[in-house]
């Protein structure tokens, strides 16, 4: 195993204590028998399932073996069928075509074995990605429902004159006159009959636009389908979904237990719309959107990032309430556990790639974050994924990982890096990217196979390591005292349509977005966990200020905040700062870091954003400040922290007035690079305290560990299944709360686990 031979001298230490597995016959000094054996061989449910690429001709022949290795070779519990279409360029796809009756045979095959070896098969729902083709049949026999756009036909007109002309092809959604001078706005939709504007245009010059839906192209093999659209999500669902309940329902909650949606969003279409969307904004905002549209390409005035905050939160909801719901509502239906995700979970901005990366997640069972294209890409967004599912109380949380890292920088170390920085922001479930039907011609790298002569050796101990990681980490609540607001009234503010200035997809954000920034300083640097709070859901009863604090109820993952932390945004909603005042007048520690909003995501409401934010920061948001950090005190220990420059240093010092954390670290490491990390998640589990510390990058860490609490603590290493019991441990008192210290040693790409005794019930 790779892992030994990097590491091993680093844990001789704890293996000659020589104790091996504990028993349970001393109820205070040990722990549970089951957790013991658990831990030490995984069940299956637990351990990785990866995609299973089949590229190439199946045979009975050829599955049987292939899952046969896939278990025995590779450590592997299960599969995820993932058929593929042809490529242009020649590449094969999946003969025979997907959904045809041989290929039903063939599937039927793999639950054949599936049921012979006992492995789970996860349904895949599609031929490729993203889901939302049916292979092909979508288009061929519904292509009303496919895909839409928005376009914005355009074209200057001198006034004085007669504007007389064909509208352009499509379905007009708006028809509006803007005078690039003034912003004056002009609705031009009386002016409109059969198709033809008859319009007498006015002195100066205007720009008159038409907003207009057409059928828009498509990025893979096929057309997909319009996910905004409920009628059409359900026209797909009967060539995909319900021909595999039709033919394979009675396997529905043994041998399959998960369904796989993949990249159901705006990837290469950012302009994505749907025919009802008009009608569904009246129902969210209260006005007509007609005169509105050219904000989402132009600068329309002082009601700009208020009305985008509204045409980008309407069609979020479009979204999670049309292809995740009905996925949603059809999985639970027949037994099984959604999962999936949209295009660029992880990236700055949702806005053009999955709407609202809250909201998509709301119907979801196991939410699931994308960890592709390299290592620690988008590393500081996979907490978001994590944070919807603790707001929404989901126990499970999936990963597909692996998917184009490089083949030639991709070894067995890598396994377990990418997982462990996963792990530690609170992913649970892996679905490595993947198996290869032929793997002989990969053509998304890399290949974790038992077939990959460089990393077949590894994946037995790989699979029981994230086997034992998920054991312990699914399920419970996870200890988290610091919740970050998520800023999609500024994401959505700032968001335009063809801005020439645009880098990306899930990128364009304005200067003064620095939320992911916060992310990485707080989970790589500071190393305080956190917890994303969505501005929208705070104000839900779910969410309770009391004494200082605030407090996510949930059924089983409650979380406390002690700190709230405000990032750099222009654009707040008035209603979100109100409930913030409220959690500062009751003595809540409230942490600003960088520009203070000064502009409402309601409309006509700027003054009150002002207002709130002089009440509670004490400085006027565009005041010009020196840098310095500015504190403002209130009659009930309530503060609220100004950092103009949010340094790692300064966010320290301004967390450290508040409580003592629930891990503190010291010294807190300092890697001498970015390669890997140092991290932990903290979780509270059948009233046991589970820690799980991970290190990542090729240096040794070795620190002494502070633990609010008095616990006897075990030590449990994933990568042996070993648990001994930690005897440096010692009591401590500050500012009279019992804490607990030991030290912490942790090899190069090496994690550990630490479990409390302590019955907290």
């Amino acid at each position: 195993m790779m892992y030994k031979s990097v590491s091993l001298k680093y844990w001789l230490g704890f293996l000659m204590l020589g104790i091996g597995l504990l028993s349970c016959d001393k109820a205070n000094n040990t722990l549970p028998k089951m957790l013991i054996e658990d831990f030490k061989n995984p069940p299956k449910a637990y351990k990785p399932m990866p995609f299973w690429h089949i590229n190439g001709e199946l045979t009975t022949n050829g599955i049987r073996q292939q899952m046969k290795d896939a278990k025995e070779l590779g450590g592997f519990s299960g599969i995820s069928v993932l058929p593929l279409a042809p490529k242009k360029n020649g590449r094969p796809g999946t003969t025979p075509k997907f959904l045809s009756p041989e290929y039903l045979q063939r599937f039927q095959d793999v639950l054949d074995t599936a049921e012979e070896l006992d492995m789970e098969v996860i349904l895949y729902d599609d031929n490729d990605f993203p889901s939302g083709m049916a292979g092909g049949q979508l288009g061929e026999l519904y292509p009303e429902h496919t895909m839409k756009r928005l376009d914005n036909v355009e074209s200057t007109v001198q006034g004085p004159a007669v504007l007389k002309e064909k509208l352009p092809d499509g379905e007009l959604l708006a028809a509006v006159a803007m005078n690039p001078k003034t912003l004056e706005r002009l609705d031009l939709s009386e002016y409109i009959k059969y198709n033809t504007i008859n319009w007498q245009v006015p002195g100066d010059e205007w720009k008159v636009m038409y907003f207009v839906l057409v059928k828009d192209s498509y990025h893979k093999a096929y057309p997909v389908v319009d996910y905004l659209d409920t009628i059409a999500v359900r026209k797909l669902m009967e060539l995909t979904y319900e021909v595999h309940q039709e033919n394979f329902g009675s396997y529905f909650g043994n041998t399959i237990k998960k369904v796989f949606f993949d990249d159901v969003g705006f990837w290469k279409h950012p302009r994505t719309w749907t025919g009802r969307f008009n009608q569904k904004f009246k129902e969210l905002n209260g006005y007509d959107p007609e005169p509105y549209y050219p904000a989402l390409w132009y600068d329309i005035g002082p009601e700009t990032e208020s009305v985008r905050h509204a045409f980008f939160k309407t069609r979020a909801e479009l979204l999670a309430e049309g292809f995740p719901k009905l996925v949603g509502e059809w999985a639970k239906a027949n037994g099984l556990k959604d999962t999936g995700h949209p295009p660029g979970n992880y990236d700055p901005t949702p806005i053009d790639m999955n709407a609202d990366i809250f909201k998509f997640y709301r119907h979801m069972a196991m939410p699931l974050t994308d960890a592709i294209i390299g290592y620690q890409f988008g590393q500081n967004g996979h907490k978001l994924i994590s944070s919807a599912a603790d707001y929404y109380d989901r126990p499970v949380v999936s990963t597909e990982i692996y998917g184009a890292y490089k083949e030639k920088s991709f070894d067995s170390l890598m396994l377990y890096r990418s997982a462990m920085d996963l792990f530690s922001r609170g992913v649970n479930f892996v679905v490595p990217h993947g198996l290869w039907y032929n793997p002989e011609q990969v053509y998304i790298s890399p290949l974790v196979s038992p077939y990959s002569e460089k990393l077949a050796p590894a994946l037995p101990e790989y699979s029981n390591f994230v086997g034992r990681a998920c054991t312990l980490l699914q399920g419970g609540k996870r200890v988290s005292e610091i919740g970050v607001f998520y800023p999609f009234e500024e994401l959505a503010g700032w968001y335009r349509f063809e801005d020439p200035a645009n880098p990306r997809q899930g990128f364009f954000i304005s200067p003064e977005t620095n939320y992911m920034e916060i992310s990485g300083m707080l989970t790589n640097d500071i190393r305080q966990d956190f917890t994303f709070i969505h501005p929208e859901f705070f104000l839900d009863d779910k969410y309770v200020v009391d004494a200082g604090t605030l407090q996510l109820k949930n059924k089983e993952n409650e979380q406390t905040y002690k700190a709230l932390i405000l990032t750099g945004c222009n654009v707040i909603s008035v209603k979100t700062l109100e409930k913030l005042k409220v959690y500062y007048d009751q003595g809540g520690l409230v942490i600003s870091t960088g520009q203070l909003p000064y502009k409402s995501s309601e409309m006509g409401a700027d003054e009150q954003v002002k207002t709130l934010i002089k009440q509670i920061f004490g400085v006027d948001a565009n005041a010009p400040l020196d840098g310095n950090p500015h504190i403002h005190q209130n009659n009930t220990s309530g503060k609220a922290i100004h950092l103009a420059d949010a340094n790692e240093a300064e966010l320290s010092k301004a967390l450290a007035m508040g409580p003592t954390p629930d891990v503190a670290f010291s010294p807190n490491p300092a890697l001498s690079s970015d390669f890997g990390k140092f991290n932990y998640i903290h979780k509270i589990k059948e009233g046991r305290h589970i820690y799980f510390f991970s290190n990542s990058s090729d240096e040794a860490i070795q620190t002494e560990v502070t633990l609010k609490g008095d616990f006897k603590l075990f030590e449990a290493n994933p990568h042996t299944g070993n648990i001994t019991p930690i005897k440096n441990s010692k009591k401590v008192s500050i500012e009279n709360q019992s804490y607990t210290k030991a030290s912490l040693n942790l090899p190069p790409v090496g994690a550990v686990f630490w479990i409390s005794n302590e019955d907290l019930k």
